[in-house]
């Protein structure tokens, strides 16, 4: 395939900038150091911690992030290496798009889930200790996959097509097609990943207001700061290439290549910034930073309050959670029994 064709002369944006092997290389080592380190961190956690639903789901993520960086990555700065020019055909083209297809989508499905489980732990703390646990969840991790793999298969049989993209170094599916098979697979890819991403984003706000509401000790700025963190990276590494997606769709979007690459390897982003967000932002590695700091560069001479989110923090707002809702309960009359199982293994 001719690479002149993916260019668009009307752009004033400096190709050799944005198409440089350094950018792939750096965000592949990013992705399997950070990813590694993970799962050396979980390995290694506290007994307690690896029977919790939200330790499994980490490890999904975790795994699911890896897999999905050492797949798609290789192919990549194989082109680089080969001067831009693909070597492999169109079964290499399908190949790569079909795994960047099941790994993003599988990344954003495991979020939704890890979403949903903090919400349920904060807002239906005896709603999850009756029926959330580690037995029932792992069944959620193949349906999350299996639906993540059907996606990916549907260009293979005909529905969308699998095309190369500018700079002719990564292929995914064909979003500037006219057909309606081409059109209702990018539709369904748009619209299924904004869908799971507006769940995301409305179950932590729902849970960030639920933390500031309790005004507890348990209630931590830096918990706040963690929220909005995540809500951060998810919104700003993959929804602008769903938005984009499905606007060229309705016509409201004309060609620009040079985005397109900018947005991919903003989605791609999510994978490098997924551990670091959820596993290795942790108390015991903050706190070693802080002290390097205050001894190291003398920052300041005050003591620092190294508390950071860690499980402790959220098992003690679910214990207060259950502790209000049970107060209530017989302040109404209800009766319902508490609850002792903790629910608050949901966030580390």
């Amino acid at each position: 395939m001719n690479q002149t064709e993916f260019l668009e002369p009307r752009s004033n944006v400096s190709v050799s900038r944005i198409v440089s092997m350094a950018v792939p290389s750096v965000m592949f080592a990013a992705g399997v150091l950070g990813n590694s380190l993970a799962l050396v961190v979980l390995y290694s956690s506290r007994k307690q911690q690896k029977q919790s639903v939200f330790y499994r789901l980490v490890g999904a993520l975790a795994i699911t992030d890896l897999l999905g960086t050492c797949a798609t990555s290789p192919v990549i700065l194989l082109v680089y290496a080969n001067g831009l020019k693909w070597q492999g055909g169109r079964p290499l083209c399908n190949y790569a798009s079909f795994m960047m297809i099941f790994a993003g989508l599988a990344t954003i499905f495991i979020l939704a889930a890890m979403a949903m489980d903090r919400y349920l732990a904060l807002n239906k703390p005896y709603f999850y200790s009756a029926h959330v646990n580690p037995s029932r969840v792992k069944y959620v991790f193949p349906i999350l996959l299996t639906a993540a793999l059907v996606m990916a298969c549907l260009p293979l049989i005909g529905v969308g097509d699998n095309v190369h993209h500018f700079p002719g170094t990564w292929c995914f599916f064909d979003y500037y097609g006219t057909t309606f098979r081409v059109k209702l697979f990018a539709y369904m890819y748009s619209v299924l990943g904004l869908s799971a991403l507006t769940v995301i984003i409305i179950l932590n706000f729902v849970v960030l207001r639920t933390v500031l509401s309790l005004h507890r000790k348990a209630c931590e700025i830096q918990m706040v700061v963690f929220l909005i963190g995540i809500l951060t990276i998810v919104s700003v590494c993959w929804a602008p290439l769903m938005i984009r997606v499905f606007l060229i769709q309705t016509g409201l979007k004309e060609k620009d290549v040079i985005r397109d690459l900018i947005f991919i390897r903003m989605a791609s982003f999510n994978q490098i910034m997924d551990p670091w967000v959820y596993i290795l932002f942790r108390k015991t590695l903050l706190t070693r930073i802080i002290q390097f700091i205050k001894v190291h560069l003398c920052l300041q001479r005050k003591q620092i309050s190294s508390k950071v989110p860690g499980v402790g923090d959220i098992e003690e707002i679910s214990r207060v959670r259950q502790g209000e809702l049970s107060q209530q309960s017989c302040n109404n009359g209800a009766g319902e029994p508490f609850l002792s199982k903790s629910t608050g293994e949901t966030l580390s």
